[in-house]
């Protein structure tokens, strides 16, 4: 009877020692239905959007935040370039978002679009123009 006891105690000792080291799983990255971005009429794929973020100001605002990865952001140049004195549209499903006046090329493939949402829409629009959700803030580091 006492071996018994000592083997279960042992049995417990093991299974929890094993469920205090496993690590959490890594969060799942979800994906959203995409719409499709124009930037100044040029289409831009899902793919080419390194994260989109809602982005609420001081005056209780929300804009959108886009951040190109560094094909996107090339193409933004160039894009951006050719409108330097014109508005560059920018449109999700032919719907326009913004329209900001091109003073000299976007070189750093950011762009950001005036606050005009609530936050929960501007979250929404921003998983829709990349097809995920925003990166982290904090990347660990």
């Amino acid at each position: 009877m006492r071996r018994q006891v000592v083997f279960a105690l042992i049995a417990c000792a093991v299974i929890t020692n094993q469920a205090c080291d496993a690590q959490p799983a890594p969060p799942v990255a979800r994906t959203y239905q995409t719409g499709m971005l124009t930037i100044g009429g040029e289409a831009f794929a899902p793919g080419e959007v390194a994260d989109a973020r809602a982005m609420p100001d001081i005056n209780k605002r929300v804009g959108i935040m886009l951040s190109l990865t560094p094909g996107g952001a090339r193409r933004l140049e160039i894009v951006s370039g050719s409108l330097i004195g014109k508005p560059m549209v920018v449109a999700l499903d032919g719907k326009g978002l913004s329209a900001e006046l091109i003073r000299k090329p976007i070189k750093e493939g950011v762009i950001e679009l005036p606050g005009r949402w609530t936050l929960d829409e501007a979250e929404a629009l921003a998983r829709r123009i990349s097809g995920k959700d925003p990166l982290p803030d904090d990347l660990g580091m």
